[in-house]
């Protein structure tokens, strides 16, 4: 386990599903190590404005550029081990791209990708 993963379980605020939804070993992983880096592109990802324009594709019916959208939310999740994240985008671009959008699907992920920045936010603040 590494000192960043050590740092965030021993926070008071660790919540017990964090390891579902942020997984700081992968992530670490796919920076070769390194915190700094990890971090700044965590900063990066909860700077996005993503989550703002799949609200404005959708509320403009343009599920293709929700798709689209939905599909970069993918890969900025994977590609930093925002494990329950990316397995409900994976899903919701799928019906996106099948023309299918239930407002039920569209709360779902706003409901993670909310919990999922407050899980990164107090990973940031253990380390700090």
């Amino acid at each position: 386990m590494s000192d960043l993963t050590d740092k965030v379980k021993a926070s008071p605020q660790y919540p017990s599903d964090f390891d579902e939804y942020v997984d700081i070993e992968s992530g670490l992983r796919r920076v070769a190590g390194s915190a700094k880096i990890y971090v700044k592109i965590l900063n990066s990802f909860l700077a996005t404005e993503e989550f703002d324009k799949l609200t404005a594709n959708l509320s403009a019916g343009d599920i293709e550029a929700a798709a689209a959208t939905a599909h970069g939310i993918k890969g900025m999740s994977g590609n930093l081990s925002l494990t329950k994240l990316y397995n409900e985008t994976v899903a919701f671009e799928a019906r996106l791209k099948q023309g299918i959008c239930e407002p039920a699907e569209k709360e779902r992920i706003d409901a993670i990708a909310e919990k999922t920045r407050a899980y990164l936010k107090i990973l940031l603040d253990a380390i700090a």
